[in-house]
C-alpha cells in the first residue's frame, strides 16, 4: 500500500472543515478504487481522461470524509461544496461560495523521454501544472498522480497541495478558444510556489519528495 508524508498543520474550512487526515483518506481510497480497475483501461485512456477520473472519484471519497457533497451539477465550482448545497439552484451551483476545487495533473516529461503507457513517470518529469478554464481560481487542491510501479501499473495519487492565495496572476494566457478545443489557463510558477507552500502529502518516496521540492520551489 501507498504510504505519505503529511503535513499536519494543514487545516482548512471550505464551509466544512477539512484537514490532512482526510486528505489522506481520500487518497488512500482513491488509490484502492483504481488498484481494482484492470490496467488495460489505463492503457486504453489518455492522461488528461485518467486524471479527470481520478479527480471525480477523489472529490466523492473527499466528499464523504468531510460530510460534504459533490456538486450536484457537471460543470458546477467548486467540485465539492457543504451540504447545505444540495437545494441550491443551478445558477448557485455553477460558483458556489464555499467549497474545495480540485485540479489534477500527471505532470509534464521531458520530451524525447522513451516513456511507455502506463510507465513510472517521475524519472522524467520536468514540470508540474494544473489546468483551469479561467483565471479567477483563487482557491484550488491540486493532486499529481503516477502510474505506481515500473511497467503496466495503475495510477496512484502521488501528491497534494493546496492555496487560497491564488490571483490571476497567478493564471496564464487562456488558449484553445476556437474550434473544438476546451479553453484552458495553465498555473504560472508564481502559483507553483504558492501551492509547494501548501503541501499536504507526498507519496514516502525520495524520489517524488525531491522532485516535487525542486519543481514547486519548497522544503518539509
Amino acid at each position: 500500500m501507498v504510504t505519505y508524508r503529511k503535513n499536519n498543520k494543514f487545516n482548512v474550512n471550505s464551509g466544512f472543515h477539512c484537514n490532512a487526515n482526510h486528505i489522506e483518506k481520500a487518497a488512500i481510497d482513491t488509490n484502492d478504487t483504481f488498484a481494482a480497475l484492470p490496467f488495460s483501461l489505463f492503457n486504453s485512456i489518455d492522461y488528461k481522461t485518467t486524471s479527470t477520473i481520478l479527480g471525480r472519484v477523489f472529490s466523492a471519497k473527499l466528499a464523504k470524509e468531510t460530510g460534504s457533497i459533490v456538486n450536484p451539477i457537471e460543470k458546477g465550482h467548486p467540485d465539492i461544496i457543504p451540504k447545505e448545497g444540495k437545494d441550491a439552484s443551478e445558477a448557485e451551483l455553477r460558483n458556489y461560495p464555499e467549497g474545495i476545487e480540485i485540479k489534477v495533473t500527471a505532470g509534464n516529461v521531458e520530451k524525447g523521454s522513451p516513456l511507455k503507457r502506463g510507465s513510472t513517470r517521475i524519472n522524467y518529469i520536468r514540470g508540474i501544472t494544473w489546468q483551469a478554464h479561467h483565471r479567477e481560481v483563487e482557491a484550488l487542491l491540486g493532486l499529481i498522480w503516477d502510474f505506481s510501479n515500473n511497467e503496466n501499473t495503475n495510477p496512484v495519487i502521488t501528491g497534494a497541495f493546496y492555496s487560497d492565495l491564488l490571483n490571476v496572476n497567478d493564471w496564464g494566457t487562456i488558449s484553445g478558444t476556437t474550434g473544438r478545443n476546451t479553453k484552458v489557463t495553465g498555473m504560472r510558477v508564481s502559483g507553483k510556489n504558492k501551492m509547494g507552500n501548501g503541501w499536504i502529502l507526498i507519496i514516502n518516496n525520495p524520489k517524488y519528495i525531491e522532485c516535487y521540492q525542486k519543481i514547486l520551489n519548497f522544503t518539509i
